[in-house]
């Protein structure tokens, strides 16, 4: 690719004229300007001016503009480079350089990459074929994709191949050209997943996998849902999240994500698997973006993905509705962070006054600081602090002052008080515990969100199997309005290491909450005179 100089910049510049980028259908003349509807906010009336004067564009709702050559960018997906020569190509500027050698040089790239992509369209095809054929005839890609629930539509639309033992997935840049393959193991073939090798078309790190099919949503949007292969991208397009990509493995490059943030992407969904390597690898990546992060440059939530379980396998058990509610309930970026941090003390602690091991209290503190000196002074900052003062309580054992923090933009609602982080421990517990539920079922929750959620838990367990119940409650929430939906999504799927421990010790969690909830009352000891709580814990 051409060098970028001085003088060819400025001709580019000089030459080539903002108004041209538009089709003359979306321009209506105001004066010496034109106005268009912008694609940067929801725009109800045009309010972008197109300034041929000053060869800008500028909206003055939301304040930002930009010269011929962001605009081609932006609305492009094109990088600053790209974008120049695309100018200088309409235009007829001569990106080409002076010294013969360095042009003979050029010639040969570009003839490489031409020849490069005309044969990966070729095999494009011939794996194509053999994959039709496989859907029409049978054979195991095809069986593959029936078990993925995969539709033969979806293969024709994504150009799905097979070779080898493997399903074979084109690789696209953000223009839909094929620049590479990633095939994908059938049976106990290993890899599980191969790349085409790197070459002067593919290098992994600068791909975004479905970005050419993503990009109009997340522009329209400004969110990315980001998963963990292929496959899963092509699930969920075919259940209508059409915005979603993937990065062909957990982190995200600097080259990845200054593409996804080219294309309009504020705000990042992170899917990753809700299997210990999932989460690890969810960790990773944020600790990658903190600077972003911190910044305010980029937003992010983590959806609470059931245990072993990724997007695309939700999506087949318990349909689309399930996933969709994950995602109006996903926990803020910080608030994932702070909540895997204390998990150690959510439910083994027992009682919430009770006083947790040194050496746990001592690594949350390292942690939590290590966290917190990451964060600028704002509301970030002190939502950390007030997270682990609420934990990390004064040598004589008062609870430390609350520090006041504005919730989080992308937080559920939040419970403030001991005994409405004890109701949602509740709603918890009934569904990823089933020998608590008659008892939990009987309990009178103060707060009138709790309540309503246990009432429509209570009536979900006599329809669904015991072990069904998660699944029907994340159905459920989608349905639901506002913030009820977001609490049963969040206590239908706590996070992996939560529903660990109340699976291994429910009786203990069951204990904590009647102390807190029901301390010394009548009715706990009728419970246990007349057995209910006794058969409870036995069953456990």
């Amino acid at each position: 690719m051409p060098q970028l100089t001085p003088e060819l910049l400025e001709a580019v510049r000089q030459r080539a004229r903002i108004s041209d980028l538009f089709d003359p259908a979306e321009l209506r003349k105001a004066g010496k300007e034109y106005l268009s509807r912008c694609p940067w906010h929801d725009d109800q009336r045009p309010s972008l001016t197109v300034s041929p004067q000053r060869n800008r564009v500028h909206c003055f709702v939301c304040n930002r503009g930009t010269d011929a050559i962001g605009w081609l960018q932006d609305r492009q997906g094109l990088s600053f480079q790209e974008a120049v020569l695309e100018l200088a190509r309409r235009y007829g500027v001569s990106a080409d350089p002076a010294d013969p050698e360095a042009q003979r040089r050029l010639d040969a790239q570009r003839r490489q990459r031409q020849g490069l992509l005309q044969r990966r369209r070729q095999q494009r095809e011939q794996f194509h074929r053999e994959l039709v054929h496989q859907l029409e005839h049978g054979g195991t890609a095809a069986e593959y994709l029936r078990s993925r629930s995969i539709s033969p539509d979806t293969a024709a639309s994504w150009h799905l191949g097979a070779a080898s033992g493997r399903l074979v997935i084109p690789l696209n840049d953000s223009n839909g050209q094929t620049i590479g393959f990633c095939g994908r193991a059938i049976g106990a073939l290993q890899p599980k997943y191969r790349n085409n090798p790197a070459d002067a078309l593919f290098q992994r790190n600068a791909l975004v996998f479905g970005l050419d099919r993503a990009a109009e949503a997340i522009r329209s949007g400004g969110t990315a849902l980001l998963v963990e292969g292929p496959l899963d991208v092509i699930q969920l397009h075919q259940a209508g999240f059409g915005h979603a990509v993937a990065c062909l493995g957990t982190s995200v490059s600097p080259l990845q994500l200054q593409l996804l943030q080219r294309h309009g992407m504020t705000q990042l969904q992170i899917a990753l698997d809700g299997d210990p390597a999932g989460q690890q690898a969810t960790e990773r990546l944020l600790e990658q973006l903190m600077p972003q992060l911190a910044a305010g440059e980029l937003g992010a939530s983590v959806l609470q993905l059931p245990a072993g379980q990724d997007a695309d396998e939700l999506v087949r058990s318990a349909g689309a509705e399930a996933l969709a509610a994950l995602l109006v309930g996903a926990p803020h970026w910080l608030e994932w962070r702070l909540d895997r941090l204390l998990s150690p003390l959510e439910v083994v602690q027992g009682s919430p006054d009770a006083t947790p091991p040194l050496a746990v209290l001592q690594a949350i503190e390292r942690q939590g600081n290590a966290l917190v000196e990451q964060l600028s002074a704002g509301v970030l900052r002190r939502r950390a602090q007030q997270r682990l003062q609420q934990v990390l309580r004064t040598e004589d054992g008062s609870a430390p002052p609350v520090v006041d923090s504005a919730p989080l933009a992308c937080v559920g609602p939040q419970a403030q008080t001991a005994r409405q982080r004890a109701e949602r421990r509740v709603l918890r517990l009934f569904i990823h515990a089933p020998p608590c539920r008659e008892l939990l079922a009987a309990l009178q929750l103060q707060d009138p969100l709790c309540q309503a959620a246990l009432d429509w838990l209570s009536n979900l367990a006599v329809l669904a199997a015991e072990d069904q119940l998660a699944a029907v409650a994340l159905q459920l929430a989608v349905q639901l309005p506002g913030a009820l939906g977001v609490v049963l999504s969040q206590s239908a799927a706590p996070g992996l290491e939560v529903e660990r421990l109340l699976r291994s010790h429910p009786q203990r969690e069951l204990e904590a909450l009647l102390d807190v909830l029901e301390p010394g009352c009548p009715q706990r000891a009728n419970a246990e005179t007349s057995g209910s709580l006794q058969r409870c814990v036995d069953a456990l």
